[in-house]
Protein backbone atom coordinates (compact mmCIF):
# COMPACT_ATOMS: atom_id res chain seq x y z
CA UNK A 1 0.00 0.00 0.00
CA UNK A 2 2.71 2.75 1.03
CA UNK A 3 4.65 1.54 -2.18
CA UNK A 4 1.50 2.59 -4.13
CA UNK A 5 1.33 5.84 -2.67
CA UNK A 6 5.01 6.76 -3.70
CA UNK A 7 4.81 6.06 -6.91
CA UNK A 8 1.39 7.68 -6.79
CA UNK A 9 2.86 10.87 -5.03
CA UNK A 10 5.76 10.82 -7.16
CA UNK A 11 4.49 10.40 -10.78
CA UNK A 12 1.68 13.50 -9.54
CA UNK A 13 4.71 15.61 -8.44
CA UNK A 14 6.15 14.75 -11.28
CA UNK A 15 3.07 15.73 -13.77
CA UNK A 16 2.24 19.24 -11.77
CA UNK A 17 5.52 20.66 -12.06
CA UNK A 18 6.24 19.92 -15.83
CA UNK A 19 2.18 21.32 -16.65
CA UNK A 20 2.98 24.35 -14.62
CA UNK A 21 6.27 24.89 -16.25
CA UNK A 22 5.42 24.59 -19.69
CA UNK A 23 2.04 26.78 -18.49
CA UNK A 24 4.29 29.72 -17.22
CA UNK A 25 6.54 29.49 -20.67
CA UNK A 26 3.69 29.62 -22.59
CA UNK A 27 1.81 32.65 -20.17
CA UNK A 28 5.31 34.79 -20.22
CA UNK A 29 5.47 34.64 -23.88
CA UNK A 30 1.93 35.53 -24.34
CA UNK A 31 2.25 38.86 -22.43
CA UNK A 32 4.54 40.28 -24.87
CA UNK A 33 1.51 41.43 -26.64
CA UNK A 34 2.84 40.80 -29.84
CA UNK A 35 1.50 38.93 -32.88
CA UNK A 36 2.83 37.93 -36.63
CA UNK A 37 2.66 40.01 -38.86
CA UNK A 38 1.02 37.23 -41.38
CA UNK A 39 -1.87 36.04 -39.07
CA UNK A 40 -5.13 35.44 -41.05
CA UNK A 41 -3.04 35.24 -44.34
CA UNK A 42 -3.91 32.23 -46.53
CA UNK A 43 -0.77 29.97 -47.49
CA UNK A 44 0.01 27.64 -50.05
CA UNK A 45 1.43 23.97 -49.58
CA UNK A 46 4.59 23.45 -51.22
CA UNK A 47 5.62 20.17 -53.50
CA UNK A 48 5.28 17.13 -51.38
CA UNK A 49 4.17 19.17 -48.10
CA UNK A 50 1.78 16.68 -46.85
CA UNK A 51 4.73 13.80 -46.96
CA UNK A 52 6.73 16.46 -45.49
CA UNK A 53 4.90 16.51 -42.91
CA UNK A 54 4.02 12.70 -42.40
CA UNK A 55 7.78 12.13 -42.49
CA UNK A 56 8.07 14.66 -39.50
CA UNK A 57 5.21 12.29 -37.83
CA UNK A 58 6.99 9.27 -38.49
CA UNK A 59 10.26 10.64 -37.46
CA UNK A 60 8.62 11.44 -34.32
CA UNK A 61 7.48 7.81 -33.61
CA UNK A 62 10.79 6.31 -34.25
CA UNK A 63 12.16 8.55 -31.56
CA UNK A 64 9.89 8.04 -29.23
CA UNK A 65 9.98 4.72 -29.64
CA UNK A 66 13.77 4.60 -29.73
CA UNK A 67 13.18 6.37 -26.38
CA UNK A 68 10.67 3.16 -24.89
CA UNK A 69 13.20 0.94 -26.00
CA UNK A 70 15.76 2.47 -24.27
CA UNK A 71 14.36 3.04 -20.84
CA UNK A 72 12.25 0.25 -20.72
CA UNK A 73 14.32 -1.71 -18.20
CA UNK A 74 15.28 1.01 -15.66
CA UNK A 75 11.42 2.12 -15.21
CA UNK A 76 10.16 -1.55 -15.17
CA UNK A 77 13.30 -1.49 -12.90
CA UNK A 78 12.05 1.28 -11.01
CA UNK A 79 8.91 0.06 -10.71
CA UNK A 80 9.73 -3.24 -9.49
CA UNK A 81 12.10 -1.62 -6.49
CA UNK A 82 8.78 0.82 -5.75
CA UNK A 83 7.07 -2.45 -5.09
CA UNK A 84 9.57 -4.25 -2.97
CA UNK A 85 11.18 -1.64 -0.83
CA UNK A 86 10.11 -1.83 2.82
CA UNK A 87 9.24 2.06 3.19
CA UNK A 88 9.10 1.72 6.78
CA UNK A 89 12.56 0.97 7.36
CA UNK A 90 13.23 4.08 4.90
CA UNK A 91 15.61 6.96 6.64
CA UNK A 92 16.17 10.43 5.04
CA UNK A 93 19.88 10.99 4.70
CA UNK A 94 22.47 11.86 3.01
CA UNK A 95 22.25 9.38 0.26
CA UNK A 96 18.76 10.36 -0.32
CA UNK A 97 18.96 14.31 -0.55
CA UNK A 98 21.76 13.22 -3.17
CA UNK A 99 19.21 11.42 -5.56
CA UNK A 100 16.52 14.25 -4.73
CA UNK A 101 18.94 16.75 -5.55
CA UNK A 102 19.62 15.22 -8.77
CA UNK A 103 16.39 14.89 -9.53
CA UNK A 104 15.45 17.88 -9.35
CA UNK A 105 18.50 19.02 -10.97
CA UNK A 106 17.63 16.71 -14.20
CA UNK A 107 14.05 18.63 -13.95
CA UNK A 108 15.49 21.50 -13.71
CA UNK A 109 17.60 21.26 -16.63
CA UNK A 110 14.60 19.58 -19.11
CA UNK A 111 12.55 22.85 -18.37
CA UNK A 112 14.99 24.86 -19.29
CA UNK A 113 15.88 23.10 -22.05
CA UNK A 114 12.10 23.14 -22.89
CA UNK A 115 11.86 26.63 -22.40
CA UNK A 116 14.67 27.23 -25.06
CA UNK A 117 13.76 24.64 -27.66
CA UNK A 118 10.05 26.39 -27.37
CA UNK A 119 11.34 29.93 -27.96
CA UNK A 120 13.63 28.62 -31.06
CA UNK A 121 10.74 26.42 -32.43
CA UNK A 122 7.99 29.11 -31.91
CA UNK A 123 10.89 31.37 -34.06
CA UNK A 124 11.90 28.72 -37.09
CA UNK A 125 7.92 28.14 -37.79
CA UNK A 126 7.10 32.18 -37.91
CA UNK A 127 10.24 32.11 -40.34
CA UNK A 128 8.90 29.09 -41.84
CA UNK A 129 5.63 30.59 -42.54
CA UNK A 130 7.20 33.81 -43.50
CA UNK A 131 9.82 32.14 -46.08
CA UNK A 132 6.83 30.08 -47.71
CA UNK A 133 4.23 33.01 -48.17
CA UNK A 134 7.70 35.24 -49.92
CA UNK A 135 8.18 32.48 -51.98
CA UNK A 136 4.85 31.44 -53.47
CA UNK A 137 4.75 35.73 -54.27
CA UNK A 138 8.14 35.20 -55.77
CA UNK A 139 6.97 32.05 -57.82
CA UNK A 140 4.58 34.90 -59.79
CA UNK A 141 7.79 36.17 -61.18
CA UNK A 142 9.13 33.37 -63.01
CA UNK A 143 8.67 33.21 -66.88
CA UNK A 144 10.95 33.68 -70.15
CA UNK A 145 12.78 36.48 -68.35
CA UNK A 146 13.28 35.07 -64.55
CA UNK A 147 14.27 32.36 -62.66
CA UNK A 148 13.19 31.79 -58.88
CA UNK A 149 15.18 29.57 -56.46
CA UNK A 150 14.63 28.70 -52.81
CA UNK A 151 16.73 27.92 -49.95
CA UNK A 152 19.96 27.52 -51.22
CA UNK A 153 22.28 25.98 -49.15
CA UNK A 154 25.75 28.16 -48.32
CA UNK A 155 28.50 27.73 -46.31
CA UNK A 156 27.35 27.84 -42.75
CA UNK A 157 24.24 29.84 -43.87
CA UNK A 158 21.20 29.57 -46.25
CA UNK A 159 19.78 32.40 -48.97
CA UNK A 160 16.14 32.38 -48.73
CA UNK A 161 15.15 33.29 -52.37
CA UNK A 162 17.41 34.19 -55.36
CA UNK A 163 15.63 36.17 -58.13
CA UNK A 164 17.46 35.51 -61.36
CA UNK A 165 16.31 38.79 -62.96
CA UNK A 166 16.96 40.40 -66.79
CA UNK A 167 19.09 43.45 -64.56
CA UNK A 168 20.39 41.57 -61.94
CA UNK A 169 20.72 38.60 -59.48
CA UNK A 170 18.65 39.28 -56.15
CA UNK A 171 19.67 37.48 -52.84
CA UNK A 172 16.34 37.80 -50.67
CA UNK A 173 16.41 37.26 -47.23
CA UNK A 174 12.73 37.04 -45.20
CA UNK A 175 12.57 38.51 -41.89
CA UNK A 176 9.37 37.81 -39.73
CA UNK A 177 9.01 40.27 -37.16
CA UNK A 178 6.02 40.36 -34.67
CA UNK A 179 3.72 43.22 -34.68
CA UNK A 180 3.30 45.20 -31.18
CA UNK A 181 0.05 46.00 -30.41
CA UNK A 182 -2.24 47.95 -32.41
CA UNK A 183 -2.33 51.69 -31.70
CA UNK A 184 -4.81 54.47 -33.06
CA UNK A 185 -3.12 54.75 -36.34
CA UNK A 186 -1.51 52.63 -38.83
CA UNK A 187 2.04 53.23 -37.21
CA UNK A 188 2.14 49.65 -35.44
CA UNK A 189 2.12 47.84 -39.00
CA UNK A 190 4.63 50.43 -40.51
CA UNK A 191 8.65 50.26 -41.04
CA UNK A 192 11.13 52.69 -42.11
CA UNK A 193 13.84 52.11 -43.99
CA UNK A 194 16.34 54.91 -44.14
CA UNK A 195 19.16 52.80 -45.93
CA UNK A 196 21.04 51.62 -43.26
CA UNK A 197 18.57 50.58 -40.24
CA UNK A 198 15.16 49.41 -40.21
CA UNK A 199 12.67 51.13 -38.08
CA UNK A 200 10.37 49.17 -36.51
CA UNK A 201 7.61 51.08 -34.79
CA UNK A 202 9.19 49.66 -31.22
CA UNK A 203 12.89 48.96 -31.62
CA UNK A 204 15.67 49.58 -34.69
CA UNK A 205 17.81 46.96 -36.24
CA UNK A 206 20.98 47.04 -38.53
CA UNK A 207 21.63 42.89 -38.26
CA UNK A 208 19.48 42.25 -40.97
CA UNK A 209 21.33 45.10 -43.11
CA UNK A 210 24.65 43.32 -42.67
CA UNK A 211 23.13 40.00 -42.96
CA UNK A 212 21.37 40.69 -46.69
CA UNK A 213 25.11 42.27 -47.84
CA UNK A 214 27.26 39.65 -45.77
CA UNK A 215 25.28 37.10 -47.76
CA UNK A 216 24.94 39.34 -51.56
CA UNK A 217 29.17 39.05 -51.34
CA UNK A 218 29.46 35.85 -50.87
CA UNK A 219 26.32 34.81 -53.31
CA UNK A 220 28.72 37.46 -55.99
CA UNK A 221 31.83 35.43 -55.36
CA UNK A 222 30.51 32.30 -55.61
CA UNK A 223 28.74 33.08 -59.09
CA UNK A 224 32.09 34.74 -60.24
CA UNK A 225 34.25 31.58 -59.52
CA UNK A 226 31.12 29.57 -61.38
CA UNK A 227 31.10 31.46 -64.44
CA UNK A 228 34.49 33.29 -64.75
CA UNK A 229 32.85 36.75 -64.92
CA UNK A 230 30.93 39.04 -62.63
CA UNK A 231 27.67 39.22 -61.71
CA UNK A 232 25.77 42.19 -60.37
CA UNK A 233 24.25 40.75 -57.18
CA UNK A 234 21.94 43.11 -55.23
CA UNK A 235 21.01 42.51 -51.36
CA UNK A 236 17.39 42.27 -50.76
CA UNK A 237 14.87 42.24 -47.30
CA UNK A 238 11.51 40.93 -47.69
CA UNK A 239 9.07 42.04 -44.80
CA UNK A 240 5.61 40.02 -45.85
CA UNK A 241 2.97 41.77 -43.92
CA UNK A 242 4.75 44.90 -43.30
CA UNK A 243 4.14 48.20 -44.98
CA UNK A 244 7.36 49.49 -45.85
CA UNK A 245 8.46 53.08 -45.76
CA UNK A 246 11.14 54.26 -47.87
CA UNK A 247 13.22 57.33 -46.48
CA UNK A 248 15.11 59.58 -48.76
CA UNK A 249 18.38 57.31 -47.46
CA UNK A 250 17.00 54.15 -48.77
CA UNK A 251 17.39 55.88 -52.53
CA UNK A 252 20.48 55.81 -52.09
CA UNK A 253 21.61 52.62 -50.22
CA UNK A 254 22.69 49.19 -52.06
CA UNK A 255 19.73 47.24 -50.53
CA UNK A 256 16.18 47.11 -51.59
CA UNK A 257 13.59 46.50 -48.48
CA UNK A 258 10.19 45.39 -49.60
CA UNK A 259 7.18 43.44 -49.10
CA UNK A 260 6.00 40.62 -51.45
CA UNK A 261 2.35 40.88 -50.54
CA UNK A 262 0.14 42.23 -53.25
CA UNK A 263 2.63 43.78 -56.57
CA UNK A 264 5.66 44.90 -54.00
CA UNK A 265 7.85 42.31 -55.68
CA UNK A 266 7.24 43.31 -59.43
CA UNK A 267 10.15 45.72 -58.90
CA UNK A 268 12.41 43.14 -59.26
CA UNK A 269 11.76 42.53 -63.24
CA UNK A 270 11.96 46.27 -64.16
CA UNK A 271 15.28 47.83 -65.41
CA UNK A 272 17.55 47.43 -68.65
CA UNK A 273 19.04 43.86 -69.20
CA UNK A 274 22.00 43.40 -67.88
CA UNK A 275 21.62 39.78 -67.84
CA UNK A 276 20.91 37.36 -71.36
CA UNK A 277 18.68 34.64 -71.82
CA UNK A 278 22.13 32.53 -71.73
CA UNK A 279 23.42 34.15 -68.71
CA UNK A 280 20.67 33.89 -66.81
CA UNK A 281 20.60 29.90 -67.14
CA UNK A 282 24.29 29.38 -66.45
CA UNK A 283 23.42 31.32 -63.42
CA UNK A 284 20.61 28.83 -62.31
CA UNK A 285 22.98 26.01 -63.52
CA UNK A 286 25.16 27.05 -60.86
CA UNK A 287 22.58 27.48 -57.62
CA UNK A 288 21.58 24.29 -58.35
CA UNK A 289 24.84 22.59 -57.81
CA UNK A 290 24.87 23.85 -54.39
CA UNK A 291 21.92 21.97 -53.53
CA UNK A 292 22.38 18.06 -51.87
CA UNK A 293 21.97 15.27 -54.10
CA UNK A 294 19.51 12.71 -53.60
CA UNK A 295 21.30 9.75 -51.83
CA UNK A 296 18.66 6.77 -52.09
Amino acid sequence: MISNLVLFATSLVSAILLLSGVLIIKAIRRRNNRRSPLRGKKIANLPGQQLMARTIDHGENLSFAFILMYFSLPLTLGAWSIHHVDWRSVRFGFDEALFLTAGIGVFGYGLWMYARSYGAYMAAKEGQIAEQITGQLLNRLMGPKCIVAHDMPCENFNIDHIVIAPRAVYAVETKSFRKPAGSSDSSHYKVAFDGNSLQFPDFRSTKVIEQARRQSQWLGRYLKESLGRDVPVIPAIALPGWWVERLEGARKSDIRVFTPMGRGAEFLLSGEEILDGTTRTLIAQAVAQKYPSVDK
